[in-house]
């Protein structure tokens, strides 16, 4: 009787022991696992999952950057062994509650620009889009190769939208040409590249305009390259309307048309040869309308001003007109005073307000 009952009384002990450490043992054996696969994901890149372990159940959560990643996430946790664990085994199950991060759709440029501009010091700056990184940089080193230490706006950006796979080999090819201008710039919009400037000499334009028309299949070229005392040989049609504005800008500049005193007659030889050299620019722009707007300083009435300002205006239409550019393109207003750009107080002042500017429109 008294072996049977120390029987009892040992096996009650064995009984409560195992109740009080088999627990505590299971759970430092589920938090080992847990901490083990937590270190594998971590030490893998796969830091963005987080594991949480309940007995035999690893739950994995968090937002994975692709479908791979959160695959592999799960495979690595799933094969991942206990190495704080008596036995070493995958002993686990995996259950994942993994999401894959949504990534907001990029939407295209447009229109996808590039722009570099050379100043008569040799300094450039360049502005756009290129599709890539790779592709960046291959257009900012080619760039410090043709310009060494000119190149001081690197303002290119990545951003998809280009025509074809081919843009930044159409870069290449133009600035190669800008590098031979004494001061000029290359505009790309879409499939156009515009080139523009001043060139020392006749063949320096020439191997310009044959490169222009030489572009790769999908690209159209155009170029506006002055040449000191020769007449304007210019090649294309530019066929953006922000393009043929700025190319009016440029080449007028801080130029004056001047016209007779008080008379809308236009007066002297520097006058005509920029309004020639603005004809050769319209009819490149063959696609849009041209405004010419006239304004003058407040000398003398309203009413005078204002016919003054038309006068003038419809003299510099008639001039684009019978150099060629189409009269149906053409349009003429004046402003009269009503827009003055400087102080009327001054001659300086009432010289920078008597002006003719041109607006380049969609034609309808």
């Amino acid at each position: 009787m008294g072996k049977w009952l120390l029987g009892i009384i040992i096996l009650a002990l064995i009984t409560l022991f195992m109740s009080i450490i088999w627990p505590f043992s299971a759970t430092q054996r589920s938090a080992d696992m847990g901490q083990t696969i937590q270190t594998a994901l971590n030490n893998n890149g796969y830091d963005f999952a987080t594991v949480n372990m309940s007995g035999n159940v690893a739950r994995l959560s968090g937002e994975a950057p692709t479908d791979t990643a959160l695959s592999a996430a799960v495979a690595l946790a799933t094969n991942t062994k206990c190495e704080a664990c008596e036995s070493k085994d995958t002993w686990h199950e995996v259950a994942s509650d993994l999401t894959v991060k949504k990534v907001a759709a990029v939407q295209p440029v447009r229109p996808y620009t590039f722009a570099a501009t050379k100043s008569e010091d040799g300094r450039v700056v360049l502005d756009g889009y290129v599709r890539n990184e790779a592709e960046r940089e291959r257009v900012l080193r080619e760039a410090n190769v043709m310009f060494p230490n000119m190149v001081t706006d690197n303002t290119v950006k990545v951003a998809p939208g280009a025509p074809n796979d081919r843009w930044a080999d159409v870069v290449a090819m133009n600035m190669s040409e800008l590098k031979l201008l004494e001061r000029g710039t290359l505009n790309m919009e879409d499939t156009q590249t515009v080139l523009r400037g001043l060139a020392a000499d006749a063949d320096v334009r020439d191997r310009i305009n044959a490169m222009v028309t030489g572009l790769p299949t999908g690209y159209e070229g155009a170029s506006n390259i002055a040449v000191p005392n020769a007449a304007a040989v210019n090649v294309g049609e530019v066929k953006s309307e922000s393009i043929c504005q700025t190319l009016f800008d440029d080449l007028k500049g801080d130029n004056k048309i001047n016209f007779a005193y008080n008379k809308a007659g236009i007066n002297g030889a520097q006058s005509y040869d920029l309004l020639n050299t603005l004809a050769s620019a319209a009819k490149q722009c063959a696609s849009f309308r041209i405004a010419v707007i006239g304004h003058t300083d407040s000398d003398g009435g309203d009413d005078y001003n204002q016919a003054l300002s038309e006068a003038r205006a419809n003299s510099v239409a008639a001039y684009l007109a019978d150099n060629g550019v189409a009269l149906a393109r053409l349009s003429a207003k004046g402003m009269g005073e009503s827009t003055p750009i400087a102080s009327n107080d001054t001659p300086e002042g009432k010289a920078q307000n008597r002006r003719i500017e041109f607006v380049v429109t969609q034609a309808n």
